[in-house]
């Protein structure tokens, strides 16, 4: 007798990260100064941005699967993440925010390349004189996404320097996979295990998603 199974890889990554923010999170909160943060959190961070935007992929690849399996596939047409759900649902109503979250991942994925004047300064310390990023970098999306001034996204204030990026990035980026990821549930287009992920942190089982309680807890400190 043979079955049937339709493999992702989306779940596969919850215990990783986990791993990985308990681990960013054993050192203490740091504040961005001329656009660094320090090394550890900064490459913690920007390492679980990137599997929280691999695993949501993984997952919307399923929705695209089942979609096409029952005939309700809107369009053949490959679209990002954001268009291909709000495709779906109208009612969608994070697809700018989302977009920014592919922006950074983008940004991180790709290596974009900033040129920074920094001066050191003994009473205040670092200050930032000026930055730009290299021309060959950013797109349509980004420059629709990115305040320029800032160098952060419009909605959710994302920092898209990737040397900047750090907890308060994870954080945000993990609230907007899990908004997604109940919308998918909430309109039955994928199945509801997707957020009852129950992995370990620090020893102890433990449901995922409260992760970004702990994060919350660690940047009030």
């Amino acid at each position: 007798m043979s079955e049937e199974l339709i493999t992702i890889v989306g779940s596969s990554y919850y215990q990783p990260v986990l791993d990985l923010i308990e681990k960013m999170l054993r050192q203490p909160s740091q504040k961005v100064v001329a656009l660094r943060i320090g090394l550890r959190e900064n490459g913690y961070a920007l390492s679980i941005v990137l599997l929280l935007v691999i695993m949501l992929e993984s997952y919307v690849g399923r929705v695209r699967y089942l979609q096409s399996k029952s005939g309700k596939e809107k369009s053949k047409k490959e679209r990002k993440v954001p268009e291909y759900i709000e495709l779906l649902r109208k009612s969608f109503g994070f697809k700018k925010s989302l977009n920014e979250v592919f922006v950074l991942r983008d940004a991180i994925a790709h290596g974009h390349v900033w040129k920074l004047t920094v001066s050191d300064r003994k009473a205040y310390g670092h200050i930032l004189c000026n930055s730009s990023l290299e021309e060959s970098y950013g797109d349509k999306k980004y420059d629709q996404t990115v305040n320029k001034l800032t160098r952060r996204t419009r909605i959710l204030g994302l920092n898209i320097v990737p040397t900047a990026v750090g907890r308060k990035e994870v954080l945000k980026v993990l609230d907007m996979i899990w908004r997604t990821l109940n919308f998918l549930v909430k309109h039955k287009l994928i199945e509801s295990n997707v957020t009852r992920f129950r992995g370990r942190y620090e020893g102890k089982p433990f449901d995922f998603w409260d992760i970004r309680k702990v994060i919350k807890a660690s940047l009030e400190q």
